[in-house]
């Protein structure tokens, strides 16, 4: 028998419009002052105001931190909880990607603390029992953030590190279709491969069980449909709506799951290259899944997630149902022009580091360091675009 933990997952309010549902959430939840920590690009859109006069209406106070611009580093986390801890905030509220609500997620639970982040990197000390409540708003459809356990932050030197733990657990989430119609869409297609990314692994992991399958496959079914078209046609609220879901159901894949070859590469590239992590994701998995599928182990979830995919059920039609979606999302096989310069030797170095290799372990085969630098080779393989 197959023996897993179903990791809990938070209230979520969904619909258009329900940002505007953030004061009466928080009042419920004790009443402010409330620090909001946010994309930077948001303060320029008037989203992170219009969130803020919501709360003046009310009587609750708030401020606003609009500093997260591209992944969040350790002094700024630091810096966010000293702004916590100033602002006598009760309440954290994280609107934005991926970033903005990892950085929230992990001032809300340290902030309560006078340590700095880097004492709680890849738990080499548990966190704080008892944190500031806290509320996801995504802006973007891709992370999940707003229904796991983790928080990746850079270090100043620009390399990734992980804080895992229930204590980094939201608790409660705002998914509001509307926020993600600013997306261009190149972001909508790299964010929500991000997504798609997140279900495939986690339903095909290693440590996979009937939780990880329930939301990856669904995710997948989802997303292979919608994703595409928001992708042509990003002002139909009911697509975004659809996609945002879809990132949330494959939020809990990853939740339950974690990730496995697509993240390890992915994540070992952006601590070389400042290149987006969804696009490098998804170009991971598109050099991985075909040897992936070529191992004996993990075969039958390999053709549930290619079936899902619109695919024949089978582990050999994997790479061909990804990469028809990758092309449906007018994601071309090609590096970013960021990554020129980074080798293989370099990528598979980072893909064996501690912070990484434990994404690599959850494949549903086993990995050696033989076959790390053979993916390393064949990922830096790819053209770089123009």
């Amino acid at each position: 028998m197959h023996k897993f933990n179903l990791g809990q997952v938070p209230p979520v309010t969904f619909g258009a419009g329900q940002m505007s549902k953030a004061p009466s959430i928080v009042g419920r939840m004790g009443g402010g002052p409330v620090l909001v920590i946010a994309d930077a690009m948001l303060a320029e859109l008037g989203v992170t105001q219009r969130l803020a006069d919501s709360f003046d209406a009310k009587g609750i106070a708030v401020e606003v931190a609009a500093e997260v611009a591209g992944e969040p580093k350790e002094a700024l986390v630091d810096k966010l909880c000293d702004r916590a801890r100033s602002a006598g905030a009760k309440i954290v509220i994280g609107l934005g990607g991926g970033a903005a609500m990892d950085a929230a997620k992990l001032v809300a639970a340290i902030a309560t603390q006078e340590e700095p982040a880097e004492t709680f990197a890849l738990a080499a000390k548990p966190l704080p029992r008892v944190g500031l409540p806290s509320i996801a708003i995504p802006t973007t459809a891709g992370t999940g953030s707003e229904v796991t356990r983790t928080s990746v932050i850079s270090k100043a030197d620009g390399s990734k590190t992980w804080f895992w733990g229930e204590e980094l657990m939201f608790d409660q989430a705002i998914l509001d279709p509307e926020l993600t119609l600013s997306l261009p869409p190149h972001l909508t297609a790299w964010t929500g491969i991000d997504a798609v990314a997140h279900a495939l692994e986690g339903a095909t992991a290693r440590n996979t069980s009937p939780g990880g399958l329930l939301f990856g496959l669904e995710a997948l079914r989802i997303l292979s449909d919608a994703l595409p078209q928001a992708v042509d046609n990003g002002a139909d609220i009911e697509l975004r709506g659809k996609v945002l879901w879809g990132s949330m159901v494959a939020g809990l894949a990853l939740h339950n799951c974690n990730t496995h070859m697509g993240h390890n590469i992915s994540h070992a590239m952006g601590s070389l290259a400042r290149v987006h992590h969804g696009l490098a994701t998804g170009l991971a998995l598109e050099v991985s899944v075909p040897w992936l599928v070529t191992q004996s182990a993990g075969a039958e979830n390999y053709a549930k997630a290619a079936q899902a995919l619109g695919g024949a059920a089978a582990a050999d039609a994997l790479p061909d149902a990804y990469q028809s979606l990758m092309r449906a999302c007018q994601i071309p096989a090609a590096l970013p022009k960021e990554c020129d310069g980074v080798t293989a030797a370099a990528l598979a170095v980072e893909m064996k580091n501690p912070a990484n290799i434990g994404m690599a372990q959850n494949a549903a085969c086993d990995m050696t360091d033989a076959d790390l630098d053979a993916m390393a080779v064949r990922m830096m393989e790819l053209p770089i675009s123009a």
